[in-house]
């Protein structure tokens, strides 16, 4: 009986500890995550001198979005390393999906074109795109997979969540675009150039987009049920 006691104080122990040290590392990546984010939005519009124009990028927009929900995040651990008490919601579950598909896309995107048949590379070796492109996109999925407490198996309308901050920033792009606010030298990217492929390059590129998203908020969240429980892996004695 005794040693039944001793062996469950230790294992209660164990989690606890594993527990503050999950929630910790966590911290240090968001703070980060907030620091090179502030960094690099400040950066980039100082240097480029492109005004309101420098938010047409989806990586700028997907930068302000993290790290806004990011410094939430460091607030709610916090709180919960205070309380020892997780307050995920679903809700907040599925914001900091969207966060982490967004980035997920950028990273994508970015390796994709690093590759030798595009002429044309994004210049990721200065600082902010380097924070931008890799690193912000790298430590968010960290932190999401590892860190955020795991949800149930996605519905479709949680995957469509999921996917709303690409979706919304393409709704509003790709309407810019088509009503002559943002003129062809300052379309973002080559491909969302619709005024040469007529009215199927955008129905094509929105589909596309919807399920590429779609399939990254899926796995995220499978990875995230598995990677999660890695920090209480053997918590027990038995």
């Amino acid at each position: 009986m005794n040693n039944t006691v001793m062996d469950l104080e230790q294992s209660l122990n164990n989690f606890d500890r594993r527990y503050r040290m999950k929630k910790i590392t966590n911290m240090i990546v968001c703070i980060l995550i907030v620091c090179m984010g502030i960094f690099s939005v400040e950066y980039i519009w100082n240097i480029d001198k492109e005004g309101v124009l420098t938010f047409r990028w989806m990586t700028v927009d997907g930068t302000l979005f993290t790290t806004i929900l990011t410094t939430m995040v460091i607030v709610v651990n916090l709180y919960e390393l205070i309380r020892k008490r997780e307050l995920s919601r679903h809700l907040a579950y599925l914001a900091r999906l969207a966060s982490a598909v967004a980035e997920g896309i950028i990273l994508i995107v970015v390796l994709i074109s690093q590759l030798p048949f595009f002429t044309e590379h994004m210049h990721i070796a200065r600082i902010d795109m380097f924070f931008m492109h890799l690193c912000i996109p790298l430590l968010t999925i960290i932190s999401f997979t590892t860190n955020e407490s795991p949800e149930r198996k996605l519905s479709i309308f949680d995957i469509t969540v999921g996917t709303s901050f690409v979706i919304v920033y393409l709704i509003i792009i790709v309407t810019m675009i088509q009503t002559g606010i943002l003129t062809s030298e300052w379309i973002p990217y080559s491909f969302l150039d619709f005024h040469s492929y007529g009215i199927i390059a955008p129905i094509g590129f929105f589909v596309i987009a919807y399920i590429g998203a779609g399939v990254l908020a899926y796995y995220l969240s499978v990875w995230n049920r598995k990677m999660y429980w890695l920090w209480f892996r053997n918590v027990t004695n038995r």
